[in-house]
């Protein structure tokens, strides 16, 4: 066996202390409140100035989402940004979802599954008519289009 040399003991050292900062930093979505409501758990801030907030699943403009306070934890918005700037090539109506026949996901005409309860939260707060979805494949996030603006994020449910 190698003896530890003092580089590869500090290596070990880091990798084990930033295991708790990186599972604290990661988020799992939580079950929508009493209201249908997401369990908003913390802010993003955009590099434009507007605020998103997010359960872990979706991320939606806080000005859309109408808190009465928003939650203390923050992420940055790069990420977010990001996806807003995808080229997506499938974009869809709330009509254009299949309703849940299991009443928990929606389906999008290419077959991909939305959460239900975050498509019946994003129907109560968006203008139906100016309302779009974005997206590019099963795996990747759904941008969320209110006028042709990007004001939020959702993820698709895995298959």
């Amino acid at each position: 066996m190698r003896p530890l040399t003092a580089a590869t003991t500090l290596v070990a050292i880091l990798t084990v202390a930033s295991q708790p900062a990186l599972a604290q930093s990661r988020m799992k979505p939580t079950a929508p409140g009493t209201s249908g409501d997401p369990a908003w758990q913390a802010v993003v801030r955009l590099g434009d100035g507007r605020t998103l907030v997010t359960d872990g699943g979706i991320a939606i403009d806080a000005a859309l989402a109408k808190l009465p306070k928003l939650p203390e934890k923050e992420f940055p918005g790069k990420v977010i940004e990001n996806y807003f700037n995808l080229p997506l090539k499938d974009e869809y109506r709330f009509n254009d979802l299949k309703a849940p026949g299991n009443g928990r996901t929606y389906t999008t005409p290419s077959g991909i599954p939305l959460n239900a309860t975050y498509i019946d939260y994003l129907r109560r707060i968006l203008p139906l008519q100016s309302a779009r979805f974005r997206m590019g494949g099963e795996l990747q996030p759904v941008v969320i289009l209110v006028d042709g603006k990007a004001v939020g994020v959702l993820m698709p449910v895995r298959k």
